[in-house]
């Protein structure tokens, strides 16, 4: 073979290599193909992938272990339980790609394989460890997971939860993998479940009265066939507590049955604080500004502990701004509890829980929002730090989420509609009446028809309230 023939063998070689380089190399940069050309075995995604949110900084972080999550939880404030974000693989296998953790600055990413993980990389964040394992393309069992960013922060989520996500701020990045969605939904199929609402009871906290133990024992009895999932109280639980603690003692004991039934929180009212004194006056010699944040009598017969479902507080162990979660109609739900007359900084720590909670339905329990002609107050009270009107301009009608608003205070009862900037119905019940006899109102929802309707009835006397019953239709629950 002449020296020409093998120099241009040589280069036909060389150009052969170079294409095949060049292919290769294309397919490492669009990404793990091996496993995309693979359908993966859909029984393969059998682990959990749990999902937990920092509210202070919308943080978030995903995990297989539930040890990390309560870890994450109590030592670096990462309390917003997401639940199942979605069912992973938790070891190789055919048809799948590792996905890696990685962190930068406060920042969690979660990157499969191959490009994702290299752009990763090369945009700072510092691989941790192979977190789970996971499909880089579809198939008849997986479904995409998202995700999304905000302020340096990213998030993973289903389809529901990145609409949500949207609609707050968040901007879509990407298709993170597949996975199996649907894992942490609501076992719960049927759509109708009841709130009870509990009014100021701050008359009824004497030794000799028993019209608050009557309530209690109606309730726990009648659970089943109200199909009650959840209680809440509007303030004012006691008439001077914090001069009086037996006051709080007797509510204490005799709530006791109730929570042993079915999950409840409570708002604090100005009688819960040290701005009240005996015979329900303000306190002399003692700035009611001030005072109106005493709560520690509350706060030591209600501490944190004493509720299952709590999963975040504005203050370190005080229920005072604190959020509950629960699952009822075949979604989720955020309790929002809210101090009265909040302060400024609350109202914020609130919007950042809502805004960490895009796929809950939020209630707002505080003590005083709507007036006894059910129009939204405009007053802090007097001694207050905002009113009940800058609550409602600067969270309640920001965000498509939050749904209903529950609150006591003034008046007997009532009931409005608005409608948020995002064009979402919101509905505000006011509970208060003082009454000589027990009424609560039982709140019906449907999530699937998007009604909430409601009764009220005094066990003690038998009495029914039928001029305070509510019907509202239009809202849009997530489910």
């Amino acid at each position: 073979m002449s020296s020409l023939q093998t120099l241009s063998r040589t280069r036909t070689l060389l150009l052969l290599i170079g294409t095949m380089v060049l292919i290769l190399g294309a397919s490492l940069l669009s990404g793990p193909r091996a496993s995309a050309a693979v359908e993966a075995d859909c029984a393969s995604f059998d682990s959990e992938l749990l999902q937990v949110v920092r509210p202070a900084s919308t943080a978030s972080l995903v995990t297989l272990s539930s040890d990390e999550a309560d870890s994450a939880a109590a030592l670096y404030g990462f309390t917003g339980d997401e639940g199942v974000l979605a069912k992973v693989a938790d070891s190789a296998g055919t048809g799948l790609t590792p996905v890696w953790r990685l962190y930068r600055a406060g920042d969690f990413l979660w990157a499969a394989e191959g490009p994702d993980l290299d752009a990763a990389v090369a945009a700072g964040y510092a691989k941790q460890f192979v977190g789970f394992y996971a499909s880089t393309s579809d198939s008849g069992c997986l479904t995409p997971v998202y995700q999304l960013s905000r302020n340096g922060f990213h998030r993973l989520a289903d389809a529901a939860d990145r609409d949500a996500l949207l609609a707050a701020g968040w901007t879509l990045d990407r298709v993170a993998f597949y996975a199996v969605i649907g894992a942490g939904a609501p076992a719960d199929d049927d759509t109708k479940f009841s709130i009870a609402v509990i009014p100021d009871t701050q008359n009824e906290v004497t030794a000799s009265d028993n019209r608050f133990a009557n309530r209690v024992s109606w309730l726990v009895g009648n659970e089943e066939r109200l199909d009650l999932r959840y209680a809440t109280q509007v303030g004012d639980l006691s008439n001077w507590g914090a001069a009086d603690p037996a006051q709080f003692a007797r509510a204490s004991t005799e709530l006791k049955p109730l929570e042993q039934t079915m999950p409840w929180s409570g708002a604090i009212g100005n009688h819960d604080t040290g701005a009240v004194c005996p015979g329900g006056s303000a306190c002399p010699g003692i700035s009611a500004n001030v005072a109106v944040r005493d709560t520690a009598d509350y706060n030591a017969y209600f501490p944190v502990s004493r509720f299952p479902g709590l999963e975040g507080v504005f203050e370190n162990g005080k229920v005072d701004n604190a959020f509950h979660v629960f699952q009822a109609g075949g979604a989720d739900w955020l309790v929002l509890n809210l101090e009265l007359w909040p302060r400024a900084e609350a109202v914020t720590w609130a919007r950042s829980v809502v805004e960490s909670h895009p796929g809950h339905n939020v209630i707002v329990v505080t003590h005083a929002y709507l007036e006894g002609d059910g129009s939204i107050s405009g007053s802090n009270g007097g001694y207050g730090a905002t009113s009940p009107r800058y609550l409602y301009d600067n969270l309640i009608k920001l965000y498509p989420n939050i749904k209903i608003v529950l609150s006591g205070h003034v008046g007997t009862a009532g009931s409005r509609t608005d409608v948020g900037v995002h064009g979402n119905k919101i509905l505000s019940i006011l509970t208060t009446y003082h009454s000589t006899t027990n009424p609560v109102r039982i709140l019906e929802i449907d999530t699937a028809a998007g009604t909430a309707t409601s009764s009220v009835y005094a066990p003690y006397t038998n009495t029914s309230f039928p001029g305070d019953a509510t019907s509202t239709s239009g809202l849009s629950f997530l489910r």
